[in-house]
């Protein structure tokens, strides 16, 4: 099975969100397409892997476009929505999934504006009971925070997160065609080094650990993500990003056993 404990979407098309947020008054939109697929598991029964960064937990592979939209409250406090479509898997419920809110709240800065801390506190709706057997969320009111710390220097920004989710689901129903129980407490770590190679180019290298939801899989999953910003336009970046998660890093870095990979793009607008 494919699993996310991630809360809502952060800083596309990385896992690890930043301390920014989006000025007063202003607005941003992100619209991206992710494909997660399946590799390496030749048993009988698939292995539980999990994928850090889309609210899926399906046996195959998945096709999406999540979208995020986000209002700057205040200088330092911005609120958004966000949702995903799905193009697969395919079956009898709603193809819109995984509707969250969210506030993000930077509320340290130093006076130099190379450091600052920001808590983002979550929501993610109940999906329908077809939706959760199929994987595209939980039949359950999820919610959860998370700790996010940044440092900026002229071309490197480093982006750090911890986050807690209660998730709990529907146990009446499978969760991805597996009635396996799953962890309800799901803690999440990961740090995001960002490099400016060229005026409009940034590299990322961002690397987590995360709780495995499945029960009688081992309690940590890992993941490695490449990734690459371009801007567009002043208010316009397009994302692209390549992630592979198994249960360790050898597996990451070898791809010599199961694992399971996603690919992603997409568009930021700020207006």
């Amino acid at each position: 099975m494919l699993a996310t404990p991630m809360m809502g979407y952060g800083f596309e098309p990385l896992n690890t969100d930043d301390a920014g947020t989006v000025k007063a008054n202003s607005n941003q939109i992100e619209q991206y397409f992710f494909s997660i697929n399946r590799h390496g598991s030749t048993g009988p029964l698939p292995v539980d892997l999990i994928t850090p960064g889309e609210e899926y937990a399906g046996q195959n592979s998945a096709k999406a476009f999540p979208f995020t939209y986000t209002k700057g409250l205040t200088d330092s406090l911005e609120a958004s929505i966000a949702s995903t479509y799905y193009t697969e898997p395919s079956g009898g419920f709603t193809r819109l999934s995984n509707a969250a809110i969210a506030m993000k709240w930077r509320f340290l800065e130093n006076e130099k504006k190379d450091m600052a801390f920001a808590v983002k506190p979550v929501l993610i709706f109940p999906s329908s009971q077809q939706q959760q057997i199929y994987g595209l969320g939980a039949a359950a009111t999820n919610y959860g925070f998370n700790l996010i710390a940044s440092s900026y220097w002229e071309n490197v920004e480093v982006h750090m997160n911890a986050s807690y989710m209660r998730a709990p689901y529907n146990s009446n129903y499978a969760v991805g065609q597996s009635m396996d129980p799953n962890r309800i407490n799901i803690f999440f770590l990961s740090i995001a080094p960002v490099w400016t190679v060229y005026p409009g180019v940034k590299l990322a290298f961002d690397v987590g650990a995360t709780t495995n939801p499945p029960e009688p899989e081992k309690y940590l999953s890992y993941y490695v993500l490449f990734g690459i910003i371009l801007a567009a336009s002043e208010n316009i970046d397009i994302g692209l990003s390549v992630m592979r998660s198994a249960a360790n890093y050898g597996t990451v870095i070898s791809a010599n056993g199961p694992n399971a990979t996603r690919s992603e793009i997409g568009v930021t607008w700020r207006f």
